[in-house]
């Protein structure tokens, strides 16, 4: 259905190196703001102290009524235990992440060694993570650029366009709520608990592997919005009930981050939608994907049911260095261009 797909990872959402802010530089409490974007791999180890100082920091009021915890508290919680339980968790993950050469390979390590409770905290600390970050950065001007130039009159992708997306952000989400306050672009996620938007005759993002949120719904938006309590005291409401049943009044509160090995119900859902999707892929724009090994059995995937490929775009600083791990996904030979201006994402002259 789509001739053009964007294949995206985190580079897509990097935002700028000038929108990045370095604190106590060379000491043990370096840590990084990032003002526009958000970190990649590499960045999210001093990202995280700075995620702990706020959540330490965070004015909550013992003796305050707070509307938003008391519609879902149940008996016996505490907010103040919550804090203590995420900023345990946050140190846990900060010395992990220093230990290894990624906080993918530490997440592999833990599926592969039976932790399961370790992993499920190393999801939840993330997912959490990535919402603080998206509360207090502003979200990646490319996408807002990017909207502004495909979006139709209706407010939705042309059906010639579709992303495919790595990444665990809603970089997206949020640009799109500046564009429409009543809809929102389909989505569909790994992790969903509800059914998928049905298959209609316009452009989608699919989410590879799931969001970094704790509901179907977009929890960055919804804590915005909600002005009532501070966002990072309802982010932290939100983690305690990670560990509580709520079922009983119809929320099932978890994270919907995962990785590429794990496998989720929906992912069979998924994988048939991508396929359905791609089948008149012609084009495809790579923008902030580096193929990483872990991922290559799904990108081989993808790629293998994209029969009438013709051109990949590789928009990167340096397409050079992604160009063998991205062949290494391919059964056939395709033309390969560089695109290495990244100041916006590219618009194919297939477009």
């Amino acid at each position: 259905m789509s001739k053009i797909i964007y294949y995206m990872g985190a580079g897509a959402s990097y935002g700028s190196k000038e929108a990045r802010e370095v604190l106590d530089k060379g000491t043990e409490a370096e840590r990084l703001i990032v003002h526009e974007g958000l970190p990649v791999v590499n960045e999210i180890t001093k990202c995280l102290l700075a995620f702990k100082d706020v959540v330490i920091n965070a004015p909550i009021d013992t003796d305050g009524i707070y509307e938003f915890m008391n519609t879902y508290r149940t008996d016996g919680y505490s907010v103040n235990r919550a804090r203590d339980e995420l900023t345990k968790d946050i140190d846990e993950l900060y010395v992990a992440s220093k230990e290894h050469a990624t906080i993918d390979t530490y997440a592999k390590k833990l599926y592969l060694t039976r932790r399961q409770n370790e992993f499920e905290r190393l999801k939840n600390v993330l997912s959490a993570f990535f919402v603080w970050i998206q509360m207090e950065s502003k979200v990646d001007q490319r996408y807002d650029t990017f909207l502004a130039n495909v979006l139709g009159m209706n407010l939705y992708f042309p059906k010639e366009l579709s992303v495919i997306s790595w990444n665990y952000d809603s970089q997206f989400e949020i640009a799109y709520k500046y564009y429409s306050q009543n809809s929102t672009l389909p989505i569909y996620e790994k992790n969903a608990n509800g059914e998928f938007p049905p298959l209609k005759d316009y452009g989608r993002i699919f989410k590879v592997n799931g969001s970094a949120n704790f509901g179907d719904f977009n929890l960055v938006n919804s804590i915005i919005k909600d002005g009532s309590v501070l966002p990072i005291i309802q982010l932290i409401e939100y983690y305690g009930l990670l560990k509580t049943d709520t079922s009983s009044m119809g929320f099932n509160f978890r994270s919907h981050l995962s990785f590429a090995w794990e496998h989720s119900a929906r992912q069979n859902q998924l994988m048939e939608y991508i396929k359905k999707t791609t089948i008149d892929t012609e084009s495809v724009i790579v923008i902030g994907y580096s193929f990483p090994f872990f991922n290559r059995e799904i990108d081989r995937s993808i790629f293998s049911n994209m029969p009438n490929l013709k051109t990949i775009y590789i928009q990167d600083p340096f397409p050079e260095a992604v160009e063998p791990a991205l062949k290494a996904v391919l059964t056939v030979q395709i033309d390969i261009e560089y695109q290495r201006d990244c100041t916006q994402f590219y618009l194919p002259r297939e477009l």
